[in-house]
């Protein structure tokens, strides 16, 4: 996997983040989907009103796209950082593999798994692709740390 680190981040150093991403990329998609995804990690600023903290985008196709980008707010807590970034490397596992897919005609829809849902008549907490990701992410987190024989505090503090 291409990894690019584009601004930085408060708390997180850019070498773990490139570790854990790397991480959860071939742990979620094997060593072959993973070698072919060029990955851009973002860390910008987020306006202090917006609900968001990350979110990820597909470049080059909407068809099991290969390039992504993941934008994540720059002042989050080291443990934030790397929970949003497992999060958001789900929705990249599910970009790439074909499982979620944005269509945009004739309205605004996501395809998961084959079935259309129109995404503002489902709540939030109800879409089956966010309910994988939540429920993913503080799992990949604990397997990267202990892969990686590293203390909690170094994750949590910061």
């Amino acid at each position: 996997m291409f990894i690019d680190i584009n601004g930085t981040s408060v708390k997180t150093p850019r070498f773990l983040v490139k570790k854990a991403a790397k991480f959860y990329g071939e742990y979620l998609m094997g060593k072959k989907l993973a070698e072919n995804v060029n990955l851009t990690i973002e860390f910008q600023r987020f306006d202090n009103d917006s609900r968001d903290y990350a979110y990820c985008d597909w470049v080059d196709d909407n068809h099991r796209s290969r390039v992504f980008v993941i934008t994540i707010d720059r002042n989050l807590s080291k443990k934030e950082t790397f929970l949003a970034l497992a999060h958001e490397m789900v929705h990249l596992k599910q970009y790439a593999k074909g499982e979620l897919k944005d269509i945009f005609r004739p309205v605004r829809m996501t395809k998961w798994m084959g079935q259309k849902y129109v995404t503002e008549e489902l709540d939030y907490w109800e879409q089956p692709w966010e309910i994988e990701a939540h429920g993913r992410a503080i799992g990949l987190v604990v397997l990267w740390v202990r892969q990686e024989n590293f203390t909690s505090n170094l994750i949590v503090e910061g």
